[in-house]
């Protein structure tokens, strides 16, 4: 990752509120730093958009070490500026004492102002504020959790072309949240989505077809979904991927093909490719054979609460799983 020393741009604020925008006196640590430098300048520069994804990423953790009091420091900022993306996650952040202390009060106050504001954009045509609007029926966040209510914005958001909406709106059907349960509904929207490259979708894709559910059932179709989804890094996707080579699903076997993909998504913490790694490693399948290698990935998805991984562990006479 390159490194940043830690900087602020209060000096430069003459040179950016030229441009309309202020600078943002904010520090950023050299030793977790996202290694998108345009994009720091661009936050740092006090463009909203670029602030929020930075705070986004060390919300998630995604492309830096997670650290919720780095986020929180953009978020504030930027709430402050009455951006509503930035109050909920401060409201989130209050109300599961995430880098903040734990208050329903606080929460309460940040939900009301993205609440209110998401609607007003929402009701302008703002498929994202619509999305959001969704999410906090669907999590009773502010308003009373109404799962129907939830569906509604979903399925504006979805209509707009939001592909995190139409991919919500495809688990509502598939799962029956606030619908009927319908796999060609969820199919449809899922579809949608993938085609938008959304990752999620297009690893839930793969599954239907794999499962044969609301579409034919389709071995190729489903590894095809799998590997698109698989190669932007989404974990449960190149764990699937990993089981299709394993066990010779719409592809041709190749056990090191699996390891590569359990170990891609194993890394990310995904429990059931945690234990088949672990599994590849005690039978030598695609990967040299190491008792140690196996107990420890073992481990590491036992410690998730994964029953295979449990149960292999038993087998050795092993209980202790830290």
């Amino acid at each position: 990752m390159n490194k940043l020393k830690v900087i602020t741009l209060s000096v430069l604020s003459i040179l950016f509120c030229a441009c309309g925008k202020k600078s943002v006196d904010i520090t950023i640590p050299d030793n977790n730093c996202p290694s998108d430098k345009e994009l720091v300048t661009k936050a740092l520069n006090g463009d909203e958009e670029a602030g929020l994804q930075i705070a986004q990423m060390y919300y998630d953790g995604n492309g830096v070490i997670q650290d919720y009091t780095e986020a929180i420091k953009w978020y504030r900022i930027l709430a402050e500026k009455g951006n509503p993306y930035a109050q909920y996650y401060m409201g989130l952040c209050h109300d599961e004492g995430r880098g903040l202390e734990a208050s329903l009060t606080k929460a309460m106050e940040f939900y009301k102002q993205s609440f209110l504001e998401f609607k007003s954009r929402a009701e302008k045509g703002d498929k994202d504020a619509m999305f959001y609007l969704g999410k906090m029926y669907s999590l009773g966040k502010y308003v009373t959790k109404d799962n129907s209510a939830a569906v509604k914005w979903y399925r504006e958001a979805g209509e707009h072309g939001d592909a995190k909406a139409q991919y919500t709106l495809g688990t509502c059907y598939s799962e029956g949240i606030g619908v009927a349960k319908n796999y060609e509904e969820a199919v449809k929207w899922y579809r949608q989505a993938a085609d938008q490259n959304n990752a999620d979708a297009q690893c839930a894709l793969g599954a239907c077809f794999e499962e044969g559910n609301g579409v034919e059932k389709s071995a190729t179709e489903a590894v095809k979904w799998y590997r698109l989804s698989a190669e932007q890094g989404n974990a449960d996707a190149q764990c699937n991927l990993g089981y299709c080579f394993d066990e010779g699903i719409g592809v041709e076997q190749s056990l090191s093909d699996a390891v590569r993909w359990y170990r891609l998504s194993a890394e990310q913490g995904n429990a059931t490719a945690q234990n088949n790694l672990g599994f590849a490693y005690e039978t030598g399948s695609g990967v040299d054979k190491s008792e140690e290698e196996a107990i420890k990935w073992y481990k590491l998805s036992a410690r998730q609460g994964n029953e295979g991984a449990i149960a292999n562990l038993k087998a050795k006479g092993i209980t202790d799983f830290d």
